[in-house]
């Protein structure tokens, strides 16, 4: 980190002094602060401003005269140039020179719309580049040694490496990751929120009523594919339906071929889904034409929800329901942050996530009661025992989004009290426990929180009760306090807006905020947990709605 003088802005970043020294100048020329023609400060008030030596401050000087944004004149001083060269950034694709995404020129075609449109905007220069993997660690060499570039947007076939970022980041070279992140790790990136994505494809399938959906993916490996497939079993959890590893079919690549496959697949099954979660449009192209070929209609005899709206997707028959997250957005919000970044409007590191939307059309239908009563009846339904007498005597019980040692407590103390757990029925809970983990990406996380809050309250009857079980522990003990701080205000919000609208409905919504250590919460402190939930569940409580109760790290 370089702390700078009063007039400057803090510099935060990675790489060798010179380079942070450097890279701040040109983002101050660039935004205006020294002009064309003007003068910058000299060496010495160089490293005042910027506590660095002599030499870090000349060397600095150096790298901007061979960029020709600045010169040198004997006795005068150093200058901005009448022109500054305009910034160049590189968007580089890593391994996609063999991988199906040249099967698919829409969708960079969208992406490099986004880019080049905003490049264009900012008067910056754009080159593309594409790498194979096993060359990817010597272009970035190359490219942060040479300085050719000054900032990199990456898209990679695969997970991003760590090691590669390392690179990047040592050297101080600005860069934004694509629909791409590793968790836990602070970077630059516009990824999408798939597990909320996914949830709400799934949702509203199950809202149709359909209970036997299939889910199909490519590169299951992919760390947004393993978002999809949670947001997928969440939804089916939420609305107590049992995952089916039999419905779920995992494919090389995003291929049409390989959605023609899966899809194909799953509808010769014995008992063929009813619904199919594609989460790929191009993968659901190849899905439609399986469908037909089995002779089959969409929606009459499955319903297709797909994953992107690609152009495609629309133009399809009947056009393809599918989840909404712009090509065009990532990459127009990838060059604007990339830029910002570049000219030290932002301070690295940035996430940017974009939220999904559901684009309804004609590829789903409501599941007609003849057919749902035909699946009924070829289930075996589970058998309700008459409730034993407790504080929750006969209330419907399901829980979601807990860890299987925590979800187990909370099942049990509350069936000691009379509730009768929810297995795979659809008849809408009295009692609903939702798991929260709050332990990174707040924003996003209390999004989905209030979303999935909504689905519950449309689920629930009369005089109901919503409890939130969410789990928040700073990894990062120097931050603790203000993290959760942050988190507390957050969820007290979320429950307030919940408890006023499930007001009408009589449903009760509260929230236990759990300070303690994870592995605490799955051992002794499970039972302090659903001891709370039963009282919160429970008459006792039956004037308290919109509140948040904190189990801090004491036992």
């Amino acid at each position: 980190m370089v702390t700078v003088g009063k007039n400057a802005r803090p510099v935060r970043r990675d790489g060798p002094m010179y380079q942070q020294v450097r890279q701040d100048l040109l983002a101050r020329i660039r935004r205006g602060e020294f002009p064309p023609g003007s003068l910058l400060p000299s060496e010495n008030q160089i490293c005042e401003q910027y506590g660095v030596s002599v030499t870090t401050a000349r060397r600095a000087f150096l790298e901007l005269v061979k960029e020709g944004v600045v010169r040198r004149r004997a006795g005068v001083g150093t200058m901005v140039t009448p022109r500054v060269r305009r910034a160049r950034i590189a968007f580089a694709s890593i391994d996609y020179t063999g991988d199906a995404w040249r099967h698919i020129p829409s969708v960079i075609g969208e992406m490099f719309a986004g880019i080049g449109e905003h490049a264009w905007r900012r008067d910056a220069v754009l080159e593309i580049v594409g790498v194979e993997d096993e060359e990817a660690e010597g272009y970035l060499r190359r490219v942060t040694e040479r300085r050719s570039v000054d900032g990199l947007l990456l898209r990679v076939a695969n997970d991003i490496r760590g090691e590669h970022l390392d690179i990047l980041e040592r050297a101080g070279m600005p860069y934004v990751l694509i629909k791409r992140h590793i968790p836990g790790r602070r970077m630059n990136c516009v990824i999408s929120d798939d597990v909320t994505g996914a949830r709400m494809a799934t949702t509203h399938l199950l809202e149709l009523g359909h209970r036997r959906i299939g889910f199909v993916c490519g590169k299951p490996h992919l760390m947004l594919n393993r978002e999809r497939l949670a947001g997928y079993r969440e939804a089916l959890e939420e609305y107590g339906v049992g995952f089916d590893e039999g419905l779920v079919r995992h494919e090389e690549h995003f291929t049409t071929e390989m959605g023609y496959r899966a899809v194909r697949s799953l509808l010769e099954r014995p008992s063929r889904p009813s619904a199919v979660f594609v989460a790929s449009d191009t993968m659901a192209l190849g899905g439609y034409e399986a469908v037909w070929d089995l002779g089959l209609r969409i929606p009459e005899d499955v319903s297709i929800v797909g994953y992107d709206d690609i152009q495609a997707a629309s133009v399809l028959q009947p056009p393809l329901t599918t989840v909404r997250t712009s090509y065009y957005d990532f990459g127009r919000l990838a060059a604007q942050l990339l830029l910002d970044l570049i000219e030290g409007r932002e301070v690295a590191p940035q996430r940017r996530v974009i939220h999904p939307t559901l684009v309804l059309r004609g590829s789903t239908r409501r599941l007609s009661p003849k057919k749902r009563e035909a699946k009924r009846a070829a289930t075996p339904q589970p058998h309700r025992q008459p409730p034993p007498s407790g504080r929750l005597s006969g209330l419907g019980l399901l829980c979601s989004g807990l860890e299987p040692a925590l979800r187990q407590e909370v099942v049990r103390a509350c069936a000691a009290e009379g509730a009768l757990p929810l297995a795979g029925e659809e008849t809408p809970p009295e009692l609903w426990v939702q798991g929260l983990s709050l332990w990174q990406d707040l924003g996003t996380n209390l999004r989905r929180a209030l979303e999935r809050g909504r689905m519950a309250l449309r689920r629930m009857g009369e005089g109901g009760v919503l409890v939130y079980v969410a789990s928040a522990m700073s990894p990062d003990p120097s931050l603790g306090g203000i993290e959760h701080e942050a988190v507390r205000a957050g969820l007290e919000r979320v429950v307030r807006v919940l408890a006023a609208e499930g007001a009408a409905k009589g449903v009760r919504v509260n929230a236990l905020l759990c300070l303690a250590d994870r592995h605490e919460l799955q051992t002794e402190r499970a039972a302090e947990v659903a001891g709370t939930v039963v009282f919160l569940a429970s008459a006792a409580a039956r004037s308290i709605s919109g509140e948040t109760l904190t189990l801090d790290g004491v036992p």
